[in-house]
């Protein structure tokens, strides 16, 4: 077995459960664990995941999709004969100092398998890109950094990092073949990051002037009231989405969780940022549905209070 320690970013520094999900949920398919201690946990900001070593070379090409982690180490014994592939190549690549820690009562080299680039990052972001918005007569008109009307269903700055997760948190962060739907779109943050995964991604957003944007994005669109889906049952492999934030739409939101519950295969997953204040309410209907819980944590962004809630459908 290998052990890899993973790096919060600073602004998720106190979403470690959610981080420790997201990892598991992307190497899913890999064997991952996580378990409760580690090298470097007098540190803090840190989780570690461990798997087969002959499954490190597809975890490391999947490292970059992620989401609330900015950098990954291999933990490797300083009396192993050669580091295991693709570690040292990485690191190499990487230019990192050696790094040494005690663990185990052994010590050990830190190698970095996955650093994230902040210039990437920074271009990525919903303020950087340019959103097709409709205007009133019709003409399409190419704006820069849109993020909404300013009113109070128009929440629509989602950061690239919330993004990525919610992906992975539905199982879609490798998700060659697997079918996304986002049903509360907006500018279409989520659908960016699924379709980068290898998904094919559905959209769905009530405000018309938004169909041209989420069209040129590559997902199928629709126009449409997330609370009456257009799609069969069982359609969805899964769901990520982050809904209006406003108390008022909160009886369409468990109209719309039903919905979602509809569309989905047995097994798959629904990822949802939703306002603090919307949780209790969205957690009891989940209840209700027969919905499996396995992410609950307040999410502070920026002032703002959150949630993250991650659900699985499973056979009643």
């Amino acid at each position: 077995m290998s052990t890899l320690v993973f790096y919060l970013r600073p602004a998720r520094r106190k979403a470690r459960v959610a981080a420790t999900a997201e990892a598991l949920a992307l190497l899913e398919d890999l064997q991952p664990t996580a378990p409760v201690g580690g090298p470097l946990s007098e540190q803090g900001g840190l989780f570690w995941i461990e798997m087969p070593t002959d499954r490190l070379a597809a975890a490391v090409e999947r490292l970059p999709r992620l989401g609330y982690t900015d950098a990954v180490d291999l933990l490797v014994s300083v009396d192993a004969s050669s580091p295991p592939v693709p570690g040292h190549e990485v690191s190499q690549a990487l230019e990192m100092p050696e790094r040494l820690t005690r663990w185990r009562r052994k010590l050990h080299r830190l190698i970095r398998v996955y650093q994230e680039d902040v210039t990437d990052l920074r271009e990525a972001a919903v303020d950087r890109r340019l959103f097709i918005l409709e205007m009133p007569n019709g003409e399409a008109r190419p704006v820069r950094g849109y993020r909404g009307d300013g009113g109070s269903l128009s929440r629509r700055g989602l950061p690239v990092y919330d993004a990525r997760l919610l992906v992975n948190l539905a199982g879609a962060g490798a998700g060659a073949g697997m079918i996304l739907l986002d049903p509360f779109a907006g500018t279409g943050g989520i659908v960016i990051e699924a379709l980068a995964s290898g998904a094919t991604v559905l959209s769905l957003d009530i405000d018309p002037r938004l169909r041209q944007g989420l069209a040129a994005l590559g997902a199928t669109h629709y126009v449409g009231d997330a609370s009456k889906l257009p799609f069969a049952a069982q359609s969805i492999d899964a769901v990520a989405t982050e809904p209006p934030y406003d108390e008022n739409v909160l009886p369409m939101l468990n109209l719309a969780l039903g919905e979602m519950n509809r569309v989905l295969k047995l097994g798959g997953r629904v990822a949802m940022l939703c306002s603090a204040k919307q949780r209790a309410d969205l957690c009891a209907q989940s209840a209700r549905l027969g919905l499996e819980q396995y992410l609950d944590q307040p999410i502070n962004r920026k002032g703002l209070d959150t949630a993250l809630c991650a659900w699985r459908k499973v056979a009643p």
